[in-house]
């Protein structure tokens, strides 16, 4: 029985994310799901929105994923996704402008047509992911400098 996972996040650019860890938590499109040592196999797709995963060192790590798979096999958990940022390498006055500007796109638009326009959903969801995984960071980081 292993008491540890192998992580890989991949994206089409580069390896995000190498590491062995205790847990990780995500959002597949069909709910939460947290993943420990020994888990069954699992295939399933990822909603946009944060991952959390903790080291060996029970240390909390942050990232946005935008949509992807999630397998998990033999203590292997893998995630390709076709974008995938840790908390800091995100850039937060980027993601507030971007939001700040999708949302005044979305109050534009006309009131018949709300909901329709998925992809200005999409990238406002990933805008907000991606403030949010940043604050956590952010977060993570004061609490661990006190």
């Amino acid at each position: 029985m292993a008491n540890y996972l192998n992580l890989k996040i991949v994206t089409p650019e580069r390896i995000v994310c190498e590491a062995q860890i205790n847990k990780i938590q995500a959002t597949a499109i069909d709910g939460e799901l947290v993943i420990l040592p020994n888990h069954e196999p699992i295939v399933t797709a990822l909603a946009i929105n944060l991952v959390k995963f903790e080291n060996t060192n029970n240390e909390e790590h942050y990232l946005s994923v935008i949509g992807g798979i999630l397998e998990v096999e033999n203590n292997t958990v893998t995630i390709l996704t076709d974008i995938a940022e840790l908390d800091a390498e995100i850039d937060i006055v980027r993601a507030n402008q971007a939001k700040e500007r999708l949302e005044a796109q979305k109050m534009q638009t006309d009131i018949e047509s709300r909901g329709k326009d998925t992809k200005l959903d999409l990238a406002l969801m990933r805008a907000i992911t991606r403030i949010k995984v940043h604050e956590l960071g952010q977060f993570k980081k004061n609490r661990s400098n006190k």
